[in-house]
């Protein structure tokens, strides 16, 4: 079935790329190159170790958007602050109804030779619209920049291939918020393969927020990768409310010392609902520092997985880094597979990780129900004050505040009703 797909793919990629007339002949020929790497590489599946858990090959979309029938929509309801938002119609750059915010420019792109898997390598090849912006030496921006990844009718059946690069220089701050979503939740099928990559330049800070919300059968795959260089900072939270299939592929590489990133997330799922969390955090350089928080709540039929890996190289001493992954299944068929790992090769450091998998307390439920709340009130509550521990690693307000509501709306609602407990 692998291959199969992957003929179609690349069949189809090598006609898309008769239409990059936007980009230098070197980096057309980048793209070509980066779709030879995808040939040899494959669509992974269970045999691979890091996809054990997750088929993933007759779920996609073989057929790429080439960005030629991309229309403008109305402002998305997610832009929280009208001073700056980037929108994307089906994986395309829409420069009409973005506001870039002062300090936030548009920069060329870079070719690129190797790369994190075979999605990052057929989401280089396939990106018509790949996008580069650079902020600006000592660019220090107090508000949120919503990135909204938009699909429509125009994107079903096909493969979206967002791919966004910043480059944040010396002693710049900014705050993101990436939503993916769809005009229609229940009945789009199509697939996103995104990408998101971050260089930390000294001393820059820079906190990005995902949220999957798409349509409910569609697939995504996504990958959001940062270079941290001396005293750099990096904040990823990735939230993800279900849908068909989802793989999350974060990849943080500590270079020099005194760089930090904190590495969080939360999957809510329900139903046949699928999503793997795959993180690396990578520390090259000494003195650095990475603390890791992901939770599961797993409802129905769906199953959630977490691997997460953090490596110290030999030279790296007095590291500090910490993992932890906590899970809650509210059904006898929901299943949940951790791994979580240390591959430690230096002496002087300070690492912990642990998983745990669990139920609802029986006592917290009656001690609740004991005061007067319902059965179906008393879960939620407890679900809830389960997720905020992410949650409220979140900075900046509103942002926290939407994830809480999209929470409510999109799992308790459902999950946690009357009918599914």
């Amino acid at each position: 079935m692998e291959e199969l797909q992957k003929q179609e793919i690349i069949k189809n990629t090598t006609l898309l790329q008769k239409e990059a007339n936007n980009f230098t002949p070197s980096y057309k020929d980048s793209m070509k190159s980066a779709l030879k790497q995808f040939e040899i590489m494959g669509i992974p599946s269970k045999k691979d170790e890091d996809w054990k858990y997750t088929s993933i090959a007759k779920s996609l979309s073989s057929r790429a958007f080439n960005g030629k029938e991309s229309i403008i929509h109305d402002l998305p309801k997610f832009i929280l602050d009208k001073r700056g938002y980037l929108i994307f119609n089906n994986g395309v750059f829409n420069k009409f109804q973005s506001v870039l915010p002062a300090g936030l420019e548009l920069s060329s792109l870079l070719n690129q030779e190797k790369f994190f898997d075979s999605f990052d390598a057929l989401n280089y090849a396939s990106a018509l619209s790949a996008i580069s912006f650079i902020i600006k030496k000592n660019t220090q921006i107090d508000f949120p920049i919503s990135i909204i990844h938009l699909v429509d009718d125009i994107g079903v059946n096909k493969m979206i291939n967002p791919r966004i690069n910043f480059i944040a220089e010396p002693q710049s701050k900014m705050t993101f918020v990436e939503i993916f979503t769809s005009t229609q939740i229940e009945l789009f099928q199509y697939t996103t393969n995104s990408s998101i990559n971050f260089m930390l330049q000294p001393n820059s800070k820079i906190e990005h927020i995902k949220i999957q919300n798409e349509a409910t059968n569609s697939v995504h795959v996504g990958l959001t990768q940062a270079r941290l260089k001396k005293d750099a900072s990096f904040k990823s939270i990735t939230i993800d409310f279900g849908l068909l299939k989802a793989r999350h592929n974060i990849n943080v590489d500590l270079i020099e010392n005194g760089s930090e990133a904190a590495v969080h997330g939360l999957f809510a799922l329900k139903n046949t609902e699928h999503t793997d969390i795959f993180s690396i955090i990578h520390h090259h350089a000494g003195m650095t520092t990475s603390e890791q928080l992901f939770k599961g709540i797993v409802s129905g039929n769906a199953h959630g997985i977490f691997t997460g890996k953090i490596i110290i190289e030999k030279d790296a001493q007095l590291v500090s880094s910490s993992q932890l992954n906590k899970n809650l299944l509210l059904s006898k068929k929901a299943h949940i597979d951790t791994r979580p790992q240390l591959l430690v090769h230096a002496d002087d450091v300070k690492c912990s990780h642990g998983a745990t998998i669990g139920q609802l307390s029986p006592d917290e439920e009656f001690y609740l129900e004991s005061r007067g709340i319902p059965s179906v009130r008393a879960k939620k509550m407890l679900c809830h004050g389960f997720a905020m521990d992410v949650l409220f690693k979140i900075d900046n307000e509103s942002i926290r505040k939407m994830c809480e509501q999209l929470l409510v709306e999109h799992f308790e609602k459902t999950a946690l009703s009357d009918n599914n407990l």
